[in-house]
């Protein structure tokens, strides 16, 4: 009778805990195959968009075997990607290193990307195939497009105009022959500019006021102008070209008078010191 009631409660407890071990396991079961499906599903949409990126690059290769520049690709590229394309991998092909002509004075238009006129590298690109395969640049797909060239729509804005500025200006200047230290610039250079690119460019002006960038023949040296637009791309420049030029020249100013006052000091002290060695040497005698 005793192993009877046993062999009751223990089927007793069975029957409670099995929906319970049941429920549980289903949960388990549950739990791990949704995660594991919205991972499949996520690192499938991320390598559709890597896919999308080395289409992307795979262009700027083509054109790289033919030396080309990345302007020269812009029809190409506006024509195979399609706008929600290059809403996902823009962003992420700019952190790479891909030229993108950050807009100025307009918004930015997905539909038309422009490029800058710089001669594409195959190694570079192949080196930025390896990075997005590597999955290096997956947290950067998907980034919004205006938002992220508006946040520096002023400091593309100002470079640019230093770019201008020697490409128009400081490029096309040359060196008197007669007077070796006075660079000559364009005629009328400054009908070039708005009044506010002016008055960016008024302290650069003055710094580039250096016969270091012309070569003996007077002309401007074409390497060091290419350096000077890389600098200035890069950001090397930027503090001259978001000096207020008012400010500048009043510390320029100060700087002068506090070199005259010392030279005058100093040739007062020269004076005395020459009336001194007079003294003594009228004492000796």
């Amino acid at each position: 009778m005793e192993t009877v009631n046993a062999i009751q409660e223990t089927y007793n407890i069975w029957n409670w805990l099995s929906p319970l071990i049941s429920g549980a396991i289903g949960a388990l079961i549950g739990t791990f195959g949704g995660a594991y499906f919205l991972h499949w599903k996520q690192e499938k949409k991320i390598k559709n968009v890597r896919l999308m990126a080395i289409k992307a690059l795979d262009i700027f290769k083509e054109y790289a075997q033919q030396k080309k520049s990345y302007a020269d690709t812009a029809n190409e590229f506006n024509t195979k990607l399609s706008i929600s394309e290059k809403r996902a991998v823009v962003v992420a092909l700019h952190k790479l290193g891909v030229p993108f002509e950050a807009p100025t004075k307009d918004i930015f238009d997905i539909r038309n990307i422009r490029f800058k006129d710089v001669t594409i590298d195959k190694d570079e690109i192949t080196a930025m195939i390896v990075q997005i395969n590597k999955g290096n640049c997956d947290n950067h797909f998907f980034t919004d497009i205006e938002s992220y060239f508006a946040s520096n729509l002023r400091l593309n804005a100002v470079r640019n105009v230093g770019k201008k500025y020697v490409e128009v200006v400081h490029a096309k200047s040359y060196v008197e022959k007669e007077k070796p230290d006075t660079i000559i610039n364009p005629p009328d250079w400054y009908k070039l500019f708005t009044p506010g690119e002016l008055q960016t460019i008024l302290v650069l002006r003055t710094q580039l006021a250096n016969t270091d960038y012309f070569s003996q023949n007077g002309q401007a040296d074409s390497n060091k102008i290419k350096d000077l637009i890389r600098e200035i791309e890069i950001g090397l420049w930027d503090n001259y070209l978001f000096y207020d030029y008012e400010s500048f020249m009043n510390i320029r100013a100060q700087h002068n008078l506090a070199n005259v006052v010392q030279n005058m000091l100093m040739m007062n002290q020269q004076q005395a010191n020459d009336r001194n060695n007079q003294v003594e040497v009228t004492e000796s005698k």
